[in-house]
C-alpha cells in the first residue's frame, strides 16, 4: 500500500468536522459512503454522497432534507442494533469494492473523532477487523493519520515525524526501515508498546507485516500540515 495513493472509496463517519486541509486529495471518481451524521460532514466538505447508512438519529435537519433530495441509496437501520453506524458503512465499502486484489479497494475513513473514547477505540479496532481485511484502509484522525497494514506500507514520511506501530487483534511480526530504530522481523506481542514512538529519518519509509495486523499511526504535530 502506498502512503499517499488517492482513495477509491471514502467513508465519512459522524464525528467532529474535519478541516479540508487534513483530508487527502479525493478524486471525483471516488464513491462516498456516509454514516448517519457523516452526511453533514460530507456535505460540509463539498462531496456528493453515493450511499447513506445508519439509524440517522444524529443527522441535522438539513442533512435529512439532503438525504431525500440528493442521495439515491439510503439504507435505514433501527436505533437498537448490534453494530455502530461506521461498521455498517464499512460493510457498504466492502460491498462497493471490486473483487480484484488491489485496484479500487483503497478506503479513506474520516469523522471518527466525536468525543467518545469508547467509540474511538472500538472504531479503530473495527477498521482492522477480519471482515475488512481485503480493504486498504487509511484513517484521518483529529490528531494524526493511521493505516491498517497487513502486508506492506511504503512511501515518504517527513524527517523527525513520529511513527508508531501497534499490533491489533493479536501478535504481529514486522520489519520497518526509514526510521531511527529499524526492525527486522521483530515480534510484537499483543498489547506491547515496543513499536510506539519511532522516528522517521526522511528517507523512503517501508513497513512490512509478515504476519498479523498493525495500525501504523503518525500523530500530528505543530509542524505537520
Amino acid at each position: 500500500m502506498d502512503l499517499d495513493r488517492p482513495p477509491d472509496i471514502v467513508v465519512v463517519a459522524g464525528g467532529e468536522p474535519v478541516a479540508p486541509g487534513l483530508v487527502a486529495v479525493v478524486p471525483a471518481s471516488a464513491r462516498v459512503v456516509a454514516a448517519d451524521a457523516g452526511v453533514d460532514l460530507a456535505r460540509g466538505l463539498g462531496w456528493e454522497v453515493d450511499v447513506a447508512v445508519g439509524d440517522f438519529d444524529s443527522v441535522s435537519a438539513a442533512g435529512r432534507s439532503a438525504l431525500a433530495a440528493e442521495v439515491a441509496d439510503v439504507r435505514v437501520h433501527p436505533m437498537a442494533k448490534d453494530a455502530t453506524d461506521l461498521e455498517l458503512a464499512l460493510e457498504v465499502a466492502a460491498e462497493l469494492a471490486p473483487a480484484n486484489p488491489a485496484p479500487g479497494r483503497r478506503v479513506l475513513v474520516l469523522g471518527l473523532d466525536g468525543g467518545r473514547p469508547d467509540h474511538a477505540l472500538a472504531n479503530l479496532l473495527l477498521a482492522a477487523a477480519e471482515p475488512f481485511a481485503d480493504l486498504d484502509i487509511e484513517l484521518v484522525l483529529a490528531q494524526g493519520r493511521a493505516w491498517v497494514v497487513r502486508d506492506r506500507l511504503a512511501g515518504q514520511l517527513p524527517a523527525g515525524g513520529i511513527v508508531s506501530i501497534v499490533p491489533v487483534h493479536g501478535a504481529a511480526t514486522v520489519s520497518v526501515s526509514g526510521v531511527r530504530w529499524p526492525l527486522d522481523r521483530a515480534p510484537l506481542a499483543a498489547g506491547t508498546t515496543r513499536g510506539v514512538s519511532n522516528e522517521a529519518t526522511g528517507g523512503p519509509f517501508d513497513l512490512r507485516v509478515h504476519d498479523g495486523a498493525v495500525l501504523c499511526i503518525t500523530p500530528r504535530t505543530e509542524e505537520t500540515p
